[in-house]
């Protein structure tokens, strides 16, 4: 009889874990890294970034999508009760609560990391204020994308600042505020499309093409700046396609 209750905790323990990670969006994350190798060459050229803090700003990074990610499945419970009744929370994968806790632990945890890798507190408490703003307003106002390009566009800027001060330059690149800028752009067409994706299949694919886009997007602004990482950016493309044909989830 012991084994059966067991059982039972185990693959209760398994869905949840499942739901949290499809939560995250996970086939976007390889996003991330080609954000940070284009915010390192925007601040220094084609020069390679050591592997530990293009790591820890990497995770940084992580740890302030997770925080959107997870608030925005929380906020949206209702709403994706009606429509996506296969998503984590109305297919009771995990709980609000628990979404709740994770976000906030995430949020928190980018923000120390923020500080430690020396970056700028209050860009990185702005880029927590914005993430929120949008899980917010989304849903009520189609102004919304713009909210969305800025989270996009102050994540890279946090990133870049953190390279900025560890070589020294207390000011912002001109070249890093361009590629924020331009990313911030990007991010406001991806959002304004998806805005439009509900019930329909082909906008749905253009959205995942968008969203995987991003990493070539950042492979155009490496070559820009001269840097070989674009090669690593495009390897990032076609592993985020794959995630997507796989079934991770994008939006």
């Amino acid at each position: 009889m012991p084994f059966f209750p067991i059982q039972c905790a185990a693959m209760h323990n398994c869905r949840l874990l499942l739901g949290v990670v499809r939560s995250s969006r996970p086939a976007n994350i390889p996003t991330l890294f080609t954000n940070v190798a284009a915010a390192w060459a925007a601040v220094r050229g084609a020069e390679l970034p050591s592997a530990g803090l293009y790591a820890g700003t990497v995770l940084m990074g992580l740890c302030f999508y997770l925080y959107g990610m997870w608030e925005n499945d929380r906020v949206d419970a209702r709403w994706d009760a009606s429509r996506y009744p296969d998503r984590p929370v109305p297919c009771g994968a995990v709980s609000v609560s628990v979404l709740r806790l994770l976000a906030l632990a995430a949020g928190l945890s980018g923000l120390v990391l923020n500080m430690v890798l020396g970056g700028e507190f209050a860009l990185g408490a702005l880029l927590l204020i914005v993430i929120s703003l949008y899980n917010m307003f989304h849903k009520l106002w189609s102004g919304s994308i713009l909210l969305m390009g800025l989270c996009r566009g102050l994540w890279v800027l946090a990133a870049g600042l953190v390279f900025a001060h560890a070589a020294g330059e207390p000011s912002l690149p001109p070249a890093l505020a361009w590629y924020a800028f331009g990313l911030f752009a990007f991010t406001c067409v991806i959002s304004l499309v998806a805005r439009r994706e509900a019930g329909r299949p082909r906008v749905q694919a253009a959205v995942g093409l968008l969203l995987s886009g991003m990493c070539l997007f950042d492979a155009v602004w490496l070559l820009f700046f001269g840097s070989w990482l674009w090669i690593g950016a495009v390897l990032l493309w076609a592993g985020t396609r794959l995630l997507q044909r796989l079934g991770c989830r994008a939006t």
